[in-house]
């Protein structure tokens, strides 16, 4: 709540302190939903581009007009229509889910207001039909495309238990491309479950990863033998050997693999540790959610998951932006979000220019943007979507370092 508050007294501050000449881009986040604190962290990285772009500009400022929803359909519509009603918007941009994303854009293209999706990682928002619409984050597909050939090739974990949602969401695309891309790798999937609710009962999970474990050697079995001989005086004799037998081979599980909603996730987490299961464990950028954190931190052993950003890498304009960021909110940004919120205001001013219709000018600029350094990475983007890294991070009984770039 206090960051909350401090956000709406750094907007106030904002327009009281605008030129003539300015730049008025609009915002949505879902700062009421299930996400509200990762949203918040977006929300936060946005605000804190406005404040760099207008201390380094004197004659030109950014404004933002700013609106608050759930991820429900219905509320993200209304919010939008609102952002689109408002008198000299240029473009807007925001968003982290994908059920909102895919409810915002038609609106946006229909008004034909430039729209730069923040965080949704959903592949094909962006067609040849849809010229106002943009995305920022790096697609589910190659997401899980990425973990694949990490987990196979570097974690060098061939025998996998996946555990996935199955409700049509961002989580269960990553899960196929991971799935389709780490068989054609050689890699086994010794079992797959599949989430079908929100909120399920993860019990059976449990007892299915208990049921892979490697039986100890006592089990192996026990055989007797007779073996006649002779003791030389025409009495038959027999002498008993033992042979003992290894126990049936069973694929240890090298990585239980994760691809479910930070709450699901969470829970898994929790409930492993209460079994004390030491497993490597996988996930994809459910993991970069603020409400993992905690899991994550008290997890023992190693966990590798996919962010869309990385706020340890050796970057200079990482370590601004880290810095910037917890001096102004109080604490340093927990996910790869707050800098994509960062990056979106910038390449949006970047992209505007200081002459002409900005909006023109963005629908034009913004689909040849090359390498463009942001937080984030270098960022270009290609038919609207872009092309930038994917970070593979790593904790290792709670420290968080960069492990891959993955181009």
């Amino acid at each position: 709540m206090r960051i909350l508050l401090l956000t709406i007294a750094l907007l106030f501050s904002f327009y009281s302190t605008v030129s003539a000449q300015e730049l008025i881009l609009g915002t949505i986040f879902e700062t009421k939903g299930e996400n509200a604190l990762t949203a918040q962290e977006t929300m936060n990285g946005a605000i804190l581009a406005v404040k760099k772009f207008n201390d380094s500009n004197q004659n030109f400022k950014i404004k933002l007009e700013c609106e608050s929803s759930t991820n429900e359909p219905l509320e993200i519509i209304r919010a939008v229509h609102k952002l689109t009603a408002t008198k000299g918007i240029t473009a807007a941009t925001g968003i982290i889910s994908e059920n909102a994303a895919l409810s915002a854009a038609p609106v946006f293209q229909a008004a034909q207001l430039p729209f730069l999706c923040t965080g949704a990682q959903l592949s094909g928002l962006t067609t040849p039909e849809t010229p106002e619409t943009f995305t920022l984050a790096v697609s589910d597909s190659k997401i899980g495309t990425d973990l694949a050939k990490y987990t196979f090739a570097t974690l060098e974990a061939e025998n996998i238990f996946l555990i996935r949602s199955d409700m049509n969401d961002s989580t269960a695309k990553q899960a196929e491309s991971f799935s389709a891309n780490f068989k054609t790798k050689g890699g086994t999937i010794l079992s797959e479950m599949r989430i079908t609710e929100p909120d399920p009962d993860l019990s059976y999970i449990m007892k299915a990863i208990e049921a892979l474990a490697p039986l100890p050697q006592s089990d192996s079995k026990k055989t007797e033998d007779a073996m006649g001989v002779s003791n030389y005086i025409d009495e038959g004799a027999a002498i008993i050997t033992q042979k003992r037998t290894p126990p049936p081979e069973i694929q240890e599980i090298e990585a239980v693999v994760i691809f479910a909603s930070a709450k699901v996730s969470a829970k898994l987490l929790s409930l492993m540790k209460e079994k004390e299961m030491a497993y490597n464990i996988v996930g994809g950028t459910s993991f970069d959610m603020v409400a993992m954190k905690k899991p994550i931190a008290s997890w023992s052993g190693n966990i590798i998951f996919a962010s869309q950003a990385s706020l340890t890498r050796e970057n200079n304009l990482v370590k601004l932006f880290v810095k910037a960021y917890t001096e102004l909110f109080g604490e340093q940004p927990q996910t790869g979000y707050a800098a994509l919120g960062f990056d979106s205001i910038l390449l949006l001013a970047h992209a505007a220019g200081t002459t002409g219709n900005p909006s023109v000018n963005i629908r034009t600029n913004l689909p040849a943007v090359n390498k463009f350094k942001g937080v984030s990475g270098e960022i270009s983007f290609k038919n609207g979507s872009v092309e930038k890294p994917l970070y593979i991070i790593q904790s290792d009984a709670g420290q968080i370092s960069l492990a891959a770039e993955m181009q």
